[in-house]
This record gives structure tokens, C-alpha cells and sequence, in this order.
């Protein structure tokens, strides 16, 4: 079997590898919810947003790059990155242009750790004959459609999913306009399911896709 993974093929030999599920859509749809049922199902679940914050560690390659380029008034009194203060940076609704470029900075840093590891977790769990989830806004820079065999778009009501994530994280819907303004869906998903009801409903949908899900 063959992956391509941020432009480097590895081939992985004589291993029976089950399936690599993307699971994608902006941010409030319910990524992170399906992905808990695939969890309970016995797959391993990827959370890319877990990557990226595990990038932050004090004194990491990628904490001291982040800190040169954004400066010491994000860190907290322990050296860990504040990302509520880095948001503020990133997703400044009230000046677009430069919060723009601020997340074309953080991205250019954090995504080559992302891609790296993730390469490294897929080839460990292929060892292991594990089906593996792969939670991801940003399918597009990540590479999902040629790492994934299968590309799950979760969707729902833009202002549900504004409420969904105002609520989670305490934000201001023009910081939700901020965060979501450069994520968009894959063009041709092999899955798509609408998110405007309970999780409950969302398990339902979830059970009746043709995965071979017990």
C-alpha cells in the first residue's frame, strides 16, 4: 500500500491496513463528536487540532518559532503558550488584513510538525492493522484526499455551528467569521452527513454508513 503524505510516498509492505477515514468540515459541524463514535467503535482517532497543540510545548522547536514571531506577551507565567492571547492575534476581527497574514505565519510554522507526525502515527497504527480517523479542518493544506481512503464531510446550519462553537470556547461570533473564513469543504466527499440535530441523531447517521461499522 501506498500513501502520500505532504508529498513523500512511503510504502508500506506486507501489512493488511483497513481503512484511513478523513473526517473534515468547518469548524462547529461536529467533527470531533463523530469522531468519538468511531473511538468507541475500536478506531484510532487522529485529531489534528491535538497535534497542533502538542506543537506548543515549551521550549519545542516549534514553541521557540511561534514565540519569535508573535513575541513573549502570548506565553503564561509557565512558558506555555496562551492561546486564548494567540487567538486574539490570529483571528483579530477588527484588523482582517493583518490577522490574515498572523494565521499564514502560524500555519507555515505549526503544519510542517503536523504533516510529520501525522506520517508518523499512520505508519505506527498501519503496523498494528488499525482503522484509523483523521479529524482535520483543513483538509486542503493538510493533504487529506490523497492520505485518506475515504473523505467524510460532517455539515450543518452556519448558525448553528457559530452557537455550537461561541458557546464551547466563549467566543464572539466575528471571531467565529474570523476562524472559519479560510476553511471550506472538499469538493467531493464520499460521505456526506448534515449535523442540525442531537448527537444522538448525529450516531444514527454515523451507523449507517457503508463502513462495515458493527
Amino acid at each position: 500500500m501506498t500513501l502520500n503524505v505532504s508529498g513523500v510516498k512511503c510504502q508500506v509492505s506486507n501489512v493488511t491496513c483497513h481503512m484511513i477515514l478523513g473526517i473534515t468540515g468547518i469548524s462547529g459541524t461536529g467533527k470531533h463528536t463523530s469522531a468519538q463514535y468511531f473511538k468507541r467503535k475500536g478506531w484510532v482517532v487522529l485529531d489534528v487540532d491535538k497535534v497542533a497543540h502538542h506543537s506548543y510545548r515549551p521550549y519545542t522547536h516549534v514553541w521557540k518559532a511561534i514565540v519569535r514571531e508573535f513575541g513573549m506577551e502570548i506565553l503564561n507565567q509557565d512558558d506555555t503558550i496562551n492561546r486564548l492571547k494567540l487567538g486574539k492575534i490570529v483571528f483579530n476581527a477588527s484588523r482582517p488584513k493583518e490577522a490574515d497574514s498572523a494565521i499564514k505565519k502560524l500555519n507555515q510554522i505549526v503544519h510542517p510538525y503536523i504533516k510529520r507526525r501525522l506520517k508518523n502515527e499512520i505508519h505506527r497504527y498501519f503496523r498494528r492493522k488499525s482503522n484509523i480517523v483523521i479529524v482535520a479542518v483543513l483538509w486542503k493544506e493538510l493533504d487529506l484526499l490523497n492520505i485518506c481512503d475515504k473523505i467524510l464531510l460532517i455539515k450543518a446550519d452556519k448558525r448553528l455551528s457559530s452557537k455550537r462553537i461561541q458557546k464551547r470556547d466563549q467566543i464572539s461570533a466575528e471571531i467565529y467569521k474570523m476562524r472559519v473564513k479560510h476553511q471550506s469543504d472538499p469538493p467531493h466527499p464520499d460521505f456526506v452527513i448534515k449535523n442540525n440535530g442531537t448527537p444522538e441523531e448525529l450516531n444514527s447517521k454515523l451507523a449507517e454508513l457503508p463502513l462495515g461499522i458493527a
